[in-house]
């Protein structure tokens, strides 16, 4: 009898593991190591505890089921606090930008800079230049070490990576086969102004954050939000509107 209880709190425990290692797709990526290390604890436990007594067998049995759940919330505290360490550790160093031209006249911002990050790994290092009343310039196109592609990364420690980042409207879209078109903005945008520079931050760094350790850090150069916007729908044809 002992012997089909272990049997069972041991499939028990393995059908548990089995969602922990699913978890690990949306959830903290430990999950997918920790999953077979709780598997093998547990079972290894579980079969010891029932030679014992059925106390004992009980007690490791229905305690390592009741453990899993903790196991989610201690990796995603552990990993949470391993990317805000990596962040706080990133170097971005030689920031430059200039416009980005079509017919004459600025569309866009390119943005080049180094990256020294502590980890390898493929990490979302990208900036973005916002305005006023969240209208903002987003990263469509980039180069990665000289490399084009929707690949960002691998980055490896400690050493310098060359980014160059071109950023551009919402209504800026690219089309299949590599066309450019102008999308429709579905709110009232602001009025032409005296270009200024522009708030920038580099995501997954400290650069241009104060959440993240930094400060706040403008363009060199000067650019009007909504020059940028009225520009790309002056010098680009209408997206096609798909059924």
């Amino acid at each position: 009898m002992k012997t089909f209880a272990r049997v069972v709190f041991i499939l028990l425990q393995a059908l548990t593991a089995a969602a922990l290692f699913m978890l690990s797709v949306h959830g903290p990526s430990g999950l997918a190591v920790a999953a077979p290390l709780y598997l093998g604890v547990a079972a290894v436990l579980t079969w010891w505890a029932g030679r014992k007594s059925w106390p004992l067998l009980i007690a490791a049995g229905a305690g390592m089921l009741a453990a899993a759940p903790g196991i989610y919330p201690v990796l995603e505290w552990a990993e949470r606090i391993a990317d805000e360490r990596r962040v706080a550790a990133t170097l971005v160093t030689e920031v430059r930008d200039e416009p980005i031209l079509s017919a004459d006249r600025p569309v866009g911002v390119r943005l080049s800079y180094q990256v020294v990050a502590p980890a390898r790994g493929y990490f979302a290092i990208l900036p973005a230049i916002d305005g006023a009343e969240g209208f903002g310039l987003r990263p469509q196109r980039w180069t990665f070490d000289g490399r084009s592609g929707i690949e960002f990364g691998p980055f490896e420690p400690g050493k310098r990576h060359a980014v160059t980042v071109e950023l551009y409207p919402e209504t800026y879209s690219f089309e299949p086969g590599g066309a450019v078109c102008a999308r429709r903005l579905s709110r009232p945008l602001l009025q032409p102004r005296r270009p200024a520079p522009l708030p920038v931050e580099i995501h997954e760094s400290p650069y241009g954050s104060a959440a993240r350790g930094g400060r706040e850090e403008r363009t060199s150069g000067s650019y009007d939000m909504a020059t940028l916007y009225l520009n790309v729908v002056a010098v680009l044809p209408a997206c096609r509107v798909t059924p």
